[in-house]
């Protein structure tokens, strides 16, 4: 206080003496202790009120004021603190001479010192809410009285004028908006007074003499981070087509192709956001993605996977997210199409090249084909039918007349007819009655059918209640005590069919996608137990301990004499003898290796197996393989040829002595095939995952292939998952930034770093830690300067903020595993209830429209949420980083504060600008948990270090979280020095 009197008395003085501004500014500093603020003392209370004590303001003691301000004497929070705290609003002379001085002084507003920085924020929001008051106050005056007097004319001009100065200096804006963060009550007061002024405005059509003030008024009152200038890096340039829809989609679809919806749709969703797309091109896209893999498949099996998906998953793709897209309150769209849909199909039709192509390998007007079906589920009319159907019409038939006939109809054809089939043998396996089931079961192996329905049944939806009823029919096919006959035969020829599909599937998906964890059947534990899967071996040993030695002997005997087995017949279940058939080989094989058994009695012994029952050699087959895994390589021979004679043909006797044989053994030599292959490939094999060529050289001629056709095909999609697997995240991601960079011009880099990105979905966990611990911080050390330059290094920050952006969205392994697991039962009441709250959303009843619905509530257990009618997105942001996404994300935080620690600015300080402004640009609120990474000091570094104008306030005030006091202290210090920086910069102006 012994200070504030000398302050007084000093003021005093001076006025009376009339000093001018530098004998004040002399005298003052005797006053105040030397380095401390004057803020401390009060300094700025004292002159303003001692300028404001009369009618008018006292012009000398401002200008005392402004000096010690230009002096750093006082802050300029605690004189726009002072300011806002005056409430004598009548005076109108007195509030003219504030906004003069304010006038003088926003230009420069700026703090020099850490405890100014945690008052200028909430100064700020004070001082906008004073202005809004003295407008409100003189606009509610010309309400009232229908005129206002030449002094309050000047005083609102001088207002506006302040008000013009705030809005368009960004450092104020920024300190307003992280002020509104800090002043709840004052910046509610805002808008409010914002409120009252557009009623007094509109009621009183009072004309403002500046035309932008009601603008900048609403401004103030709904201040957004959008407000803030944000350097766009994210300039993608003009694609005529994407290059990435259909990379991602080839390598979802084959990784596990029964995926729910709500997994596309997120994913989809997210590209869309990066790529800013509209749903008209995100839905051509999507078509044209299915196009373009359909027209390279030449395999059976994917080809009919993606003919399902185009059929069955894409409709329902197309509907989730237009349904998501609609703004809440606007106009509903037509009941019977959607519009975007229908304008995407009118830039499809222009590709005549592809459409010709899909024409001609489908032998029919394709574009006919897949809208005939869409009109059932409402995506077009028939209206668009005929339309688009008429401009393809000349096409197709001059491309039949080309054909002449000879072209095989492609399965595509009949993929449609696989749903009514599919939808027969469901409803068949839930009677009771064995004959009918046996019967629909044994015509599915026939031809391709099997294939076909278990492609629709994948990307339908209905995979999972296909397995869960062929396991409650096998469990069902158990013998019943002292039934014989035909009954009998029957009834083991409905275990041995529906053992034969469940374990193709089990090969096909993996154990993990189509079967629960606790899951108590038989087949279920003998899967966990006993069968060989790729990448999931089994012991030997323990398949041997699950064996009962009285079983085993009784069941060596009945295959080594089968006449004595007539007089005595075997007592064994068919489930029982599957699990103690491993005990039967394993006395099989040491009596061979012993010459206890010559090869005359071990083929009759293996013959008698597989005249039992078809899966009978299947399970042999699978603990044959699991013993090959666990003894040398000069010790194969016998197993091996255990196997072979498993996949002799039959006889035409023994086939015609079984019911349906020729169609459960069309099943089981696959299986036994696969078995073998998986643990013993034939050398002479041509296989994806077989080549004598080192990887490196597999890798340049697939790449070389994807580049040239800009487009991911089928084939070049599993050669790059086996070279993922065999060379591991971390080489392929290498491999791949290498092909980036050798890119010299801006359009190829875009196509590559698309092609790239989808790529890296293989594993985009895995992908992502290796690009950002591996890959980007000794590319950058070793090569900056050479192709580490621009553009590269932009399109490879961009890289790397997309891959961060899709890990950040996508479930974890744990997560996923568990996603993948969940049950599609429609036992299940918590899949039930989505089911009807989706329905709502979509707005469709059918059948097949709840193959996302029930699918999609797996999102709950971890993965991406359902979105309410009115949400617009189907993943949350997540509230914490997963591993190994954080640690990887801490590891190139930390390598980046490196990267900025010199005083030069060098390729790798633009690198982690780039990185930082395009995490931020492309990834919004989503990257929050990323950002809460940031090191303290990183940006304050960059700063220093960037010398260029590129930082700007929107980026800074985006970085941080402000609903925190900590994100708040950060984001201002990081403004303030921002401030200094760019004021020393152009000081030469002021």
């Amino acid at each position: 206080m012994k200070e504030n009197n000398k302050i007084l008395q000093l003021i005093y003085v001076a006025w009376r003496e009339r000093w001018s501004d530098s004998q004040w500014g002399i005298n003052i500093k005797k006053v105040l202790p030397r380095g401390v603020s004057g803020d401390v003392y009060n300094l700025a209370d004292c002159l303003m009120q001692q300028a404001l004590i009369g009618s008018t303001a006292n012009p000398l003691v401002l200008n005392y004021l402004k000096h010690s301000l230009c002096a750093h004497l006082v802050s300029h929070g605690a004189v726009l603190r002072c300011i806002a705290k005056y409430d004598k609003l009548e005076r109108v002379y007195c509030i003219t001479s504030l906004l003069e001085f304010l006038v003088g002084i926003v230009d420069g507003v700026t703090c020099r010192i850490k405890s100014e920085e945690a008052v200028l924020p909430g100064a700020v929001v004070q001082l906008v809410y004073w202005l809004l008051q003295i407008f409100a106050r003189t606009v509610l005056h010309y309400e009232l009285y229908g005129e206002i007097s030449a002094e309050q004319s000047y005083m609102l001009d001088q207002t506006c004028a302040v008000i013009d100065r705030i809005s368009q200096h960004q450092f104020m804006l920024s300190m307003l908006y992280v002020g509104c963060h800090e002043e709840f009550e004052c910046h509610g007061k805002i808008r409010d007074k914002y409120a009252t002024i557009k009623g007094s405005l509109t009621n009183s059509n009072f004309t403002l003499s500046s035309p932008g003030v009601e603008q900048q008024l609403q401004q103030f009152a709904y201040i957004d981070v959008s407000h803030l200038d944000l350097q766009q890096l994210n300039v993608l340039p003009a694609e005529k087509i994407s290059y990435c829809v259909q990379p991602l989609l080839a390598v979802e679809v084959l990784l596990i192709p029964c995926k729910e919806t709500s997994y596309y749709v997120a994913e989809l969703q997210m590209l869309q956001r990066l790529k800013r797309y509209t749903n008209t091109r995100l839905f051509y896209e999507i078509i044209r993605a299915g196009f373009l893999t359909l027209s390279n498949v030449a395999d059976t099996s994917p080809d009919t996977m993606w003919g399902a998906f185009m059929f069955f998953k894409m409709p329902h793709i197309i509907k989730q997210l237009h349904a998501l897209q609609r703004v809440p309150g606007e106009q509903p769209p037509p009941a019977d199409y959607i519009p975007e849909l229908v304008e995407a199909l009118e830039l499809l039709i222009q590709d005549n090249l592809l459409l010709d192509y899909m024409d001609t390998k489908c032998s029919c007007n394709m574009i006919e084909f897949l809208l005939n079906d869409w009109t059932k589920q409402q995506l077009v009319n028939d209206v668009h039918v005929k339309k688009f159907a008429s401009q393809r019409e000349a096409s197709s038939l001059l491309l039949k007349k080309c054909d002449n006939g000879q072209q095989t109809p492609s399965n595509i054809i009949f993929i449609k007819r696989a749903e009514v089939p599919l939808s027969g043998v469901l409803k068949t396996l839930c009677t009771n009655k064995v004959q009918d089931m046996v019967n629909v079961l044994c015509q599915v192996p026939v031809g391709n059918s099997f294939e076909l329905i278990l492609s629709v049944a994948t990307v339908d939806g209905r995979l999972k209640t296909f397995v869960s009823r062929l396991i409650q029919c096998n469990e069902n096919s158990k013998p019943v005590p002292a039934e014989l006959g035909k009954l009998n035969v029957t009834r083991s020829t409905l275990f041995d069919v529906s053992f034969l599909m469940l374990t193709s599937i089990v090969q096909t998906y993996g154990s993990d996608v189509v079967l629960s964890d606790r899951g108590d059947s038989f087949f279920e534990k003998w899967v966990r137990e006993c069968m060989v899967e790729r990448n999931k071996l089994k012991n030997p040993r323990q398949i041997l301990a699950l064996c009962d030695d009285s079983m085993v002997d009784e069941l060596l005997l009945s295959l080594s004499k089968p006449e004595a087995a007539q007089l005595k017949p075997c007592t064994l279940s068919w489930q029982e003898t599957c699990l103690n058939l491993p005990g039967v080989l394993h006395h099989v094989l040491i009596a061979w290796e012993q010459e206890t058994l010559s090869s005359a009695d071990v083929k009759s012994i293996l013959d008698n197996i597989k005249r039992r029952l078809f899966s009978f050699s299947v399970c042999a087959t699978s603990f044959l393989c699991a013993y090959m895994y666990s003894v040398r390589e000069t010790e194969l021979l016998k197993p091996l040829n255990m196997i072979q004679q498993f996949l002799a043909p039959l006889t035409s006797e023994e086939l015609s002595s079984q019911e349906y044989a020729k169609e459960r053994l069309a099943l089981s030599y696959p299986i036994i095939r696969k078995m073998q292959h998986d643990v013993h490939p034939a050398p002479s094999t041509k296989s994806r995952l077989i080549s004598h060529s080192p990887l490196i050289e597999q890798f340049r001629e697939v790449w070389k292939t994807v580049a040239e056709a800009g487009h991911l095909p089928v084939r070049a999609a599993q050669t790059l998952e086996s070279l993922l697997l065999a060379g591991g995240a971390a080489w392929l991601a290498t491999q791949l930034v290498e092909q980036l960079l050798t890119c010299k011009y801006i359009r190829d880099m875009s196509k590559a770093m698309d092609i790239v990105f989808a790529v890296m979905h293989l594993d985009i966990e895995k992908s992502t830690e290796a690009l950002l611990q591996y890959v980007v911080p000794p590319l950058m050390l070793r090569r900056q300067g050479e192709d580490i330059n621009e553009p590269q290094s932009l399109v490879l920050a961009r890289l790397c903020v997309y891959c961060v952006i899709s890990c950040l969205e996508t479930r974890s392994a744990a997560a996923s595993s568990s996603l993948k697991k969940r049950s599609r039962s429609h036992d299940e009441e918590e899949q039930a209830s989505n089911v009807a709250k989706l329905r709502k959303v979509i707005g469709d009843g059918s059948e097949n429209s709840n193959d996302f619905t029930d699918n999609a509530a797996a999102g709950l257990a971890g993965g991406p949420r359902l979105a309410s009618p009115s949400s617009t997105e189907v993943r949350a942001t997540p509230l914490s980083l997963r591993e190994p996404l954080q640690s990887s994300i801490q590891h190139i935080f930390g390598v980046f504060v490196q990267f900025v620690s010199g005083d030069e600015l060098s390729p790798k300080a633009v690198f982690v600008y780039q990185f930082i402004s395009l995490l931020v640009e492309c990834g919004g609120e989503r990257v929050a948990p990323v950002l809460r990474l940031l090191p303290a000091n990183l940006v304050q570094q960059l700063l220093k270090v960037l010398p260029t104008e590129d930082i700007r306030v929107g980026l800074i005030s985006r970085l941080y979280d402000l609903r925190v006091p900590g994100g708040r202290q950060a984001a201002v210090s990081d403004l303030c020095l921002w401030r200094n920086m760019q004021m020393a910069r152009h000081s030469i102006h002021l």
